[in-house]
């Protein structure tokens, strides 16, 4: 069945390549025979621009450099213009008189003569209206012209070509209020400044005529090819590009029918293979159906597949031979999901997907990869002295019971515990800075529900502090080959353990840097205030360190920020050792809220600096 199934593929594939080959062929060559034949229009449109005409180019041209007013508008064109944004070059007043100008008038009438060329029949010699207005006559309708739109475009003074080109003039130029339709249109107007809309469109200015390689559709639902041709004076300088809008709309209808009859040969050849595949598998047995649908459900990881064949052939043997293996399987991943279960609690499954490993077993020596991360460290306050009241038992009983409410609240905010150090835990939170804030503002009333149980067991209550900082951490394996371990290494770890031992200076129960409440700063119901900046062990400049308010009873909050500013006012006078007036700020902010122990700090510092 597979090598029926494959030869006929085979021949499917091998006739949709050759089909698509055909096409593809077909298509290239009505494209290039397309572009040659508008650049031949354009370049025998660009000799009816006899030497009065070029003249007159050249006057355009000039007054063009002259009256512009690109200066005024430098910074936006350095920062750029849209696809289809233009820009005024010329004032109003001066744009007018220019197309009002005989030189204007008679650029335009040679490029309605070039669009009139492009008829399947000879017209008489007349004024040419422009190409909206003839729509309007229903003799026109029976004989368009096949370019669509022909204009001019020109250098923009003080831009390269590549960059900014402008319009010189259009073939369906009309004054305002003078197209027989009610509403003013004026085509582009001359100096309308626009950045190329294609390559090709700023690769005339080069001296050689040049064609689109492909279709476009314009902003009106025609379907078109552009070319561009160079007009050039007596020493060869370009004074304009003709611009061509060439109708290819049929030739583009009949590319697509083309496309899609090559898409049902090809749709037709794969039903017929599918077809007979199908018709290939009805007639086989149906053991090895059941064998094939067994093998599915085994790579499905369901282990519990068994195939019933009862027959003394070879497919019996082979079912057999096929639920014996599924046995062994099934009892070998038991024992592999057992053990990466058990491996799981020393090492956790998310630093070994930021390895980019699935399971234990294939973390090697020197595995590592870097990423930004936020870290948790939090450590219990005076732990040593509390452990010296305790038996080894229950000191561990303490630990654990401890660790139990704290680990869940990390993992539901979406980190995750990279290693216990006793009593204190370092936490990795991959996502977010926000997951890290909430999880440590939860870990505070885990916390409080946990000293609720310890004071209603005769024990004391505990305090911890959470330092929490955002920075690129390296995540790896150490060691050599017979042991080893996983661990972090980043100088943003540090950080995070020097803002956990902050915390007992400020008196605080939880500090975050600068860079990571930044990213929290806006976020409704995180609460946060500056405590000032602090000189840390490892680093030269003092660190501006904030206290995330939330952990705090909702009164101590509200008059946290109540006083915010005058707090803040007392950290500036601080700083520039005013000792006496920032003492006195925060004696009056300690007065009204006693709960503000950061104040208190401040308070204790400034009469301690001011005695010494």
């Amino acid at each position: 069945m597979k090598l029926g199934l494959a030869m006929t593929l085979l021949a499917v594939l091998t006739t949709g390549g050759s089909v698509f080959w055909v096409y593809k062929q077909a298509r290239e060559l009505v494209i290039s025979n397309l572009g040659n034949r508008l650049k031949d229009i354009g370049r025998t449109g660009a000799f009816i621009f006899d030497k009065q005409l070029r003249s007159d180019l050249a006057y355009l041209e000039e007054q063009i450099e002259k009256q512009n007013t690109l200066e005024e508008h430098a910074a936006e064109l350095e920062a750029g213009l849209g696809e289809d944004e233009t820009l005024e070059a010329l004032p109003a007043d001066v744009s007018n008189k220019l197309q009002e100008s005989p030189q204007f008038q008679r650029v335009v009438q040679a490029l309605r003569s070039v669009r009139e060329g492009s008829r399947q029949h000879v017209r008489p010699l007349r004024d040419i209206p422009a190409l909206h207005v003839l729509r309007l006559d229903e003799n026109e309708k029976e004989d368009p012209p096949t370019l669509e739109y022909v204009y001019l475009l020109g250098r923009a003074p003080g831009y390269e070509v590549q960059d900014y080109i402008v319009y010189m003039a259009d073939s369906d130029y009309l004054p305002a209020e003078d197209d027989g339709l009610g509403d003013p249109y004026e085509g582009n107007p001359i100096g309308n400044l626009t950045p190329p809309l294609t390559d090709e469109m700023w690769e005339g200015f080069a001296g050689e005529a040049v064609a689109e390689k492909n279709f476009t559709e314009d902003q009106w639902g025609d379907v078109v090819m552009s070319g561009y041709v160079p007009i050039l004076d007596e020493s060869g300088h370009v004074l304009a590009v003709l611009g061509m809008d060439y109708n290819v709309k049929s030739e583009a209808n009949k590319i697509s029918f083309l496309f899609y009859v090559c898409v049902g040969a090809v749709a037709g050849a794969f039903v017929l293979a599918v077809s007979i595949a199908i018709f290939m598998s009805m007639i086989l047995n149906r053991p090895i159906k059941r064998l094939k649908e067994g093998a599915e459900r085994v790579a499905d990881r369901d282990f519990s597949a068994h195939v019933d064949v009862i027959s003394r052939d070879e497919l019996g043997v082979l079912a057999g031979t096929f639920n014996s293996m599924v046995d062994e399987i099934r009892d070998y991943t038991r024992e592999i999901l057992d053990l990466n279960q058990a491996y799981e609690r020393f090492v956790p499954q998310e630093f070994l997907k930021h390895l980019g490993h699935d399971n234990i077993t294939r973390v090697q020596l020197g595995d590592q990869v870097q990423r930004e991360m936020t870290i948790l460290f939090t450590d219990i306050r005076a732990f040593t002295t509390l452990s010296e009241k305790m038996t080894p038992v229950e000191n561990f009983n303490f630990l654990n019971s401890y660790l139990s409410r704290v680990s869940p609240v990390i993992r539901k905010n979406n980190g995750f515990i990279d290693k216990f150090i006793g009593d204190a835990v370092m936490a990795l939170f991959p996502n977010t800075v926000e997951d890290a804030v909430r999880g440590s503002v939860e870990i505070m009333q885990a916390l409080s529900e946990f000293n609720h149980h310890r004071e209603e067991q005769g024990r004391e209550p505990i305090r911890i502090g959470i330092g929490v900082h955002t920075g690129k951490l390296m995540l790896g394996t150490i060691g050599e080959k017979m042991r080893m371990e996983s661990t972090v290494i980043a100088d943003a770890v540090n950080l995070a353990s020097r803002l956990e031992g902050l915390t007992k200076k400020f008196g605080s129960n939880i500090l975050i840097s600068e860079y990571s409440v930044n990213a929290v700063k806006d976020v409704p119901g995180i609460y946060h205030r500056y405590l000032g900046s602090v000189r840390v062990k490892g680093k030269a400049e003092p660190v501006r360190v904030f206290e995330i308010l939330n952990a705090d009873s909702q009164e101590v909050i509200m008059k946290k920020q109540q006083t915010e500013e005058r707090f803040y006012e007392g950290i500036r006078l601080f700083h520039k050792g005013k000792f006496g007036d920032a003492g006195q700020i925060f004696r009056e902010i300690v007065n009204t809220n006693p709960g503000d122990f950061p104040a208190r700090v401040y308070r204790d510092r400034c009469e301690n600096l001011l005695k010494h």
